[in-house]
């Protein structure tokens, strides 16, 4: 059973958690952006080290390297504080052997932290697969039981460091898109646990029944405009991992029209025009920063190709559709609800941090695609994703009435309508 007692700290340790895993999906945003993912070419040990031992001076202020392994060392932060989370949460809501062998699992998977071996790495990873399949089932059967969505979060986080391993020893861009896709998964997992044990969750009154919910087209809104900001986010991993530049450089249009030509001859056109505008901001300083280190990445070496056209116009349409979508959820919830109602709250936050995200995809555009906006373009994408899992799950499970107006109090013996009037201004 979850247990209904709330703990402030548990709750801020889940806080804690997030942000630790906000700057995770950033730091490695930045290596993608500045393609130095290899700069680090071995896994699970770093030149060799064990990945804690690595000596200050082989990575810190060495460009690539630095980024590279403080990715490294903040994923292990985030597992371990996963790891303590998950314990945590076990601890409260079971008992016996159940939570003996929930502790001894934990305990072993941590030690793993110190192999030198991929093979038994991965091994963990698959048993963590079960683990994870095994806690989706569970939650299916018993939404309110915490202990299994932390079991849920902390396989998932093995998952994805042995996935972020594997992505330097295979050299294959499609595991470093599932690494992407999975990190903002876990993100919104992570997340749902904070909000589960929180304070406002559990004094909050759960839905008996379809009639306490919020009206069905608020719920729907939330909950398709969700899943395509998801569905945009694996566009935009899939398009960072091609590692093939910036395919298009102008907007609103894209090469002078409103959806390109992909033809060999257009192709032709476009990498020229490419290799001649990159000529032109070297030559005028703007691709290397002040310590002589790239940071514009408008070309990294491979030819423009049809799909990367087809893909970049596709972020592009659905990204009008995601911004079309969060600003319907917003205008329904405000005048179905109320502007007080925390639904209507979330929208407007959604809605701004929508807006936010569309100008920093405009800016890696027009600024040619520097490594720190287009880093930012994704920890806003993971902020979007975040939020709109909160709105949809919310609006689902809670019982929330809608705040149209102050409640009207009938007069008093000794009042007149225009004395209740001044007395509310």
């Amino acid at each position: 059973m979850a247990s209904r007692q709330h703990s402030d700290w548990l709750y801020r340790l889940a806080i804690f958690a997030v942000i630790c895993t906000f700057a995770l999906i950033g730091m490695g945003g930045l290596v993608t952006s500045r393609e130095v993912g290899l700069a680090v070419p071995d896994w699970p040990t770093s030149f060799g080290y064990n990945m804690f031992l690595l000596p200050f001076d082989q990575w810190l202020g060495r460009f690539g390297i630095f980024e590279e392994h403080s990715h490294r060392l903040m994923a292990s932060l985030v597992g371990l504080v996963t790891a303590v989370i998950t314990g945590w949460v076990w601890v409260r809501e079971s008992t016996g052997g159940s939570r003996y062998a929930a502790l001894f699992a934990i305990a072993i998977s941590l030690s793993a932290l110190g192999l030198r071996t991929q093979l038994m790495l991965v091994a963990m990873a698959c048993l963590a697969l079960c683990a994870l399949g095994w806690s989706v089932g569970k939650i299916i059967y018993n939404p309110k039981a915490l202990r299994w969505w932390a079991s849920l979060v902390y396989s998932m986080v093995i998952i994805q460091g042995v996935l972020g391993g594997l992505r330097v020893t295979q050299l294959k861009d499609q595991i470093g898109v599932f690494h992407g896709v999975l990190a903002q998964v876990f993100l919104v997992a992570l997340g749902l646990l904070a909000l589960f044990n929180s304070r406002w969750w559990k004094e909050s009154r759960a839905a008996r029944n379809i009639n306490d919910l919020v009206p069905r087209v608020i719920r729907s809104h939330f909950f398709y405009a969700t899943v395509l900001i998801f569905l945009q986010l694996i566009i935009g991993a899939t398009m960072r991992h091609q590692h093939a530049g910036l395919p298009v450089w102008d907007f609103p249009k894209a090469h002078g029209q409103w959806w390109p030509s992909a033809d060999a001859v257009s192709l032709s056109v476009y990498n020229k025009e490419r290799s001649l505008l990159q000529d032109r901001l070297h030559a005028e300083g703007k691709i290397l920063d002040a310590n002589g280190n790239p940071s514009v990445f408008l070309s990294t070496g491979k030819s423009i190709q049809a799909n990367h056209i087809t893909l970049h116009m596709t972020h592009r349409v659905m990204a009008v559709l995601v911004l079309g979508l969060v600003l319907g959820t917003t205008i329904l919830t405000r005048k179905k609800l109320g502007k007080a109602h925390v639904l209507s709250k979330i929208a407007l936050l959604w809605l701004g941090l929508t807006l936010v995200q569309a100008l920093l995809g405009i800016l890696t555009v027009l600024k040619y695609k520097p490594a720190d906006i287009a880093t930012l373009h994704v920890l806003a994408g993971a902020g979007l994703l975040l939020v709109g899992a909160f709105g949809a799950t919310i609006s689902r499970t809670r019982a929330l009435p809608a705040i149209l107006s102050e409640p009207v109090n009938e007069l008093a013996d000794d009042q007149t309508p225009s004395q209740l009037k001044g007395a509310r201004l």
